[in-house]
């Protein structure tokens, strides 16, 4: 990997550093007829209860971001021996079926729960990140029934608190920097997520008697995105970056950030905005007695790197699904 491509994969996915290459493939690919789509899984076998990795932003099974699959591999390969593990792709990725369109929360979340009844899964444990984790709260407020536990790397986020214009635009720059697709189909599938929020925000009074395992790590999982990229200084790194068909997006960033009182106007609306400790009460109000709280001080994912990162979260992500027995 280029240090380009290392550097703006810090949101989807913290860089590390990696060996690619594995004489075996632990997982076979398959795909499943829903009807309206197909959709793309691979199948990591084990018995007993189904574990379902939900995809992020990207598909690290092929493209760009395939040398991140390798730290995952002994990950999934450890838990397929406490469970049946699946991965299952996202419509307009891989080989599942692209629509063009469908790739908001909601849609893609169905996706999920048809993909399930294809596949005669009447209950699942779902672990994910970034936009799986809102993929999986979408699931848990309208389908727990579905729900066997939920295993959160980092609270779900917001792609925008408010729609302030400068905010929007920002969030849809520095988001569309990406490397799955070209910019347009990056921004809309960022974008699609745009209007979602958790149901517990606003149903305060409701309760989900869901096992729940969430892992709480400000530099793995960003509880507001916007802040995140600022406060990290990735945004700054960003400028020094030459990526093609972005010169749009990197003239607007860069023209911001040179001008410190519109890039500090920026920074305090995303702080008034901000909803990540509503977000974080939302989720301990809601799964109540039911939630586990992992905060992650003893394992640096910068320093340490994922494999041990994966080590340290295993300590806690096999004892729950054995508990789920």
């Amino acid at each position: 990997m280029t240090f380009i491509r290392v550097l703006i994969l810090s949101f989807f996915f913290t860089a590390s550093s990696i060996l690619f290459g594995q004489e075996t493939q632990s997982y076979e690919s398959k795909i499943a007829d829903l009807g309206d789509i197909k959709m793309q899984y691979m199948d990591f076998r084990g018995e007993g209860i189904t574990f379902i990795w939900v995809q992020d932003f990207h598909n690290y099974f092929e493209g760009e971001y395939l040398p991140y699959l390798e730290p995952v591999l002994p990950f999934l390969e450890k838990i397929s021996e406490e469970a049946h593990v699946l991965a299952p792709i996202r419509r307009g990725y891989g080989k599942s079926t692209d629509t063009s369109w469908g790739y908001d929360v909601a849609t893609q979340a169905s996706d999920l729960i048809h993909w399930m009844d294809q596949l005669n899964i009447e209950k699942a444990v779902f672990f994910g990140r970034i936009a799986a984790a809102q993929d999986m709260t979408w699931i848990a407020e309208n389908y727990p029934e579905r729900v066997l536990g939920l295993i959160y790397d980092g609270n779900p986020i917001l792609i925008a608190s408010c729609y302030d214009p400068e905010l929007l635009k920002f969030a849809e720059t520095w988001t569309s920097l990406g490397l799955d697709f070209d910019k347009e189909k990056q921004k809309k599938i960022i974008l699609s997520r745009l209007p979602w929020k958790p149901e517990f925000l606003s149903k305060t009074n409701e309760t989900l008697e869901i096992p729940t395992l969430r892992f709480l790590d400000p530099k793995n999982n960003w509880p507001n995105p916007n802040k995140g990229v600022i406060e990290s200084g990735y945004i700054y790194q960003y400028l020094e970056l030459d990526i093609p068909g972005r010169e749009e997006e990197f003239a607007y960033l860069r023209e911001l950030v040179a001008d410190s009182t519109r890039m500090e106007q920026l920074y305090q609306t995303i702080l008034a905005c901000d909803q990540s400790e509503a977000i974080n009460q939302g989720m301990e109000r809601t799964f109540g007695k039911n939630l586990q709280t992992v905060n992650i001080t003893e394992v640096d994912i910068l320093a340490d790197g994922r494999p041990k990162y994966f080590e340290y979260q295993l300590g806690y992500i096999l004892p729950f699904l054995r508990g789920l027995k």
